[in-house]
């Protein structure tokens, strides 16, 4: 089976196969919605697109926000007062059911978004997956149960993973995102000297796509072995 980077496009033995770009599903933030997370990523997203499909998803769970009536702000999960994480198995659910007709070479995400990335990549509910990047995204003890509960025990740690944490996040701690990067399995912590954000400055998205290029992609479909 033939095997290209995932910065290109899937190789074919047939001159009449169009060119295909491997897909992203990008997974917002708390407090965002997929049109949000793309307008915030702009500068990144140009240079990802030029290579990938982008597919940037609503969350599952609206919220309320006096202060705009213009835009609509989702969660993937919510969290009570005293800590627990709830809605957690049907944030997987959603994505699931939402995703059914596609398929996904890779999942990118932001602060919530980026725990359940990690945590789709290591359940194995969308088998495509070949590696994920995060940013500012915490450690989810309950994200990492229902991962190994939908993976019957067989969870892919293995999985290629990119995780950006910044120095001066106050909304998620550098250790709660290492700690991700730890129980994950198979991922790199990159610190950077900025906030809770996705990083957009050219020397991160460089170290983005670098990540991104180094993947596999094999496609029976366009394989010509």
């Amino acid at each position: 089976m033939a095997a290209v980077s995932l910065s290109s496009a899937v190789s074919s033995s047939s001159e009449n196969v169009p060119f295909t770009k491997p897909r992203i599903l990008c997974l917002h933030g708390k407090f965002q919605s997929g049109s949000i997370f793309r307008n915030k990523i702009a500068g990144a997203r140009r240079k990802l697109e030029r290579e990938y499909e982008l597919h940037f998803l609503d969350g599952p769970i609206l919220l309320e926000n006096e202060n705009d009536e213009e835009n609509s702000y989702y969660a993937w999960w919510e969290r009570t007062p005293d800590g627990q994480h709830t809605l957690v198995k049907e944030a997987f659910e959603y994505v699931i059911e939402q995703t059914k007709t596609d398929s996904y070479d890779a999942i990118i995400g932001f602060s919530q978004g980026g725990t359940l990335a990690t945590a789709l990549a290591i359940s194995v509910v969308l088998p495509n997956v070949q590696c994920i990047c995060t940013a500012g995204a915490p450690y989810v003890h309950e994200a990492f149960e229902i991962a190994l509960e939908l993976s019957n025990n067989s969870p892919r740690f293995d999985i290629p993973k990119l995780h950006l944490a910044g120095e001066t996040d106050a909304m998620v701690s550098v250790e709660s995102t290492r700690k991700l990067s730890e129980e994950g399995g198979c991922g790199e912590l990159i610190i950077h000297d900025q906030g809770h954000l996705f990083p957009t400055r050219a020397a991160r998205v460089k170290e983005i796509l670098s990540f991104l290029s180094t993947m596999s992609l094999k496609d029976d479909k366009n394989s010509d072995a």
